[in-house]
């Protein structure tokens, strides 16, 4: 098992990114993937599902000298996303597509991944965003959820990790939809927006055909006032 330091709210620090103000841009969901997702050794090659503007990728590409790809299919976020893999000078280890998350198998060869990542829209049963790319990214349903899970199975070795930012109010749904798919949890942790308040993300981390055994780790408390919304 990864050994993780506490969660440090600066840990995307030094990165120049350009985002969409107002429909895009990074939060602490953001920071949180990054930090939860800090690969183990046997991890060479790695990929984001709904990559954004970049964000994750590029950090973890930085961070632990590992091959990234994300998969974006916002035109809009993809563009950018190239954009700031340039403007950090990692063109040679991270790469975007442009696809959305149900047809990876047209991109790429089963089980070519060690680590997956993922910070999927949250928004499963609100009223979506009445913007366009705030919509795409922040809102979804559950045919969205079985795509990333069948998205997961796919592109993970056999005993490869993956890593979710989810909320709690749909992650009883990842749960069983990620178990009858052989992905199994591994790892958690409840992010709080304050001391004595109710969580507000969950952080995951499982298993491709993993063994039962669940370790759930303290809870990272983030300061009064600061956004850890989806993206």
């Amino acid at each position: 098992m990864v050994r993780l330091d506490p969660f440090n709210e600066s840990i995307l620090e030094g990165l120049i990114l350009k985002d969409v103000p107002g429909e895009h841009r990074p939060t602490h969901a953001s920071s949180l993937l990054v930090w939860y997702s800090k690969p183990t050794k046997d991890v060479k090659k790695v990929v984001e599902l709904g990559s954004g503007v970049g964000t994750v990728s590029i950090a973890l590409a930085k961070l632990y000298n590992v091959e990234v790809v994300g998969i974006e299919k916002e035109e809009k976020l993809y563009i950018l996303s190239k954009e700031n893999a340039h403007l950090n000078g990692l063109e040679g280890k991270v790469s975007f597509v442009k696809e959305d998350v149900k047809y990876v198998k047209k991109l790429f060869l089963a089980e070519e991944f060690d680590l997956l990542v993922s910070n999927p829209p949250h928004n499963i049963a609100g009223v979506p965003s009445s913007r366009s790319i705030r919509k795409s990214t922040r809102s979804g349903s559950y045919e969205l959820i079985d795509d990333f899970v069948e998205a997961t199975f796919y592109l993970l070795k056999n005993g490869g990790q993956y890593v979710f930012v989810l909320s709690p109010v749909n992650f009883t749904v990842w749960i069983v939809k990620l178990k009858l798919k052989r992905l199994e949890p591994k790892r958690l942790c409840l992010v709080h927006g304050k001391r004595n308040k109710k969580a507000e993300l969950v952080l995951l981390r499982g298993r491709k055909n993993g063994k039962e055994g669940l370790v759930i780790d303290p809870p990272v408390i983030l300061k009064e006032g600061d956004e850890i919304g989806n993206r």
